[in-house]
């Protein structure tokens, strides 16, 4: 007799998404203020602009580009997503000291 295969564990189990060509693609740079309002999460991110000035120089100038809210639940996936990406980008990072 065989056996019964285990059942799919959350993140096994593929959910298809709608309209991806149409998601916005959103940069930061930082995120000056946050906040947790009876477990909504509220997270403002930012960039810095390159603005001329009156004279030869110019100036960084912060601005929003979108304000991010989430329940805990999703916080968390996205908290563990982060840090997964994270992980990849560490490998191909250089290694730090000396060569040898």
């Amino acid at each position: 007799m065989s056996e019964k295969p285990a059942p799919a564990t959350p993140a096994e189990v593929f959910v298809p998404i709608q309209d991806l060509p149409s998601a916005p693609i959103i940069f930061f740079e930082f995120c000056p203020t946050l906040g947790n309002n009876n477990g909504l999460i509220n997270i403002m991110l930012a960039a810095g602009l390159v603005m001329p000035t009156g004279g030869p120089g110019t100036e960084t100038v912060p601005v929003a580009v979108a304000h991010l809210r989430c329940t805990s639940a999703a916080a968390v996936q996205l908290r563990d997503a982060l840090g997964k990406a994270l992980q990849l980008g560490a490998a191909f990072e250089a290694p730090q000291g000396r060569a040898n």
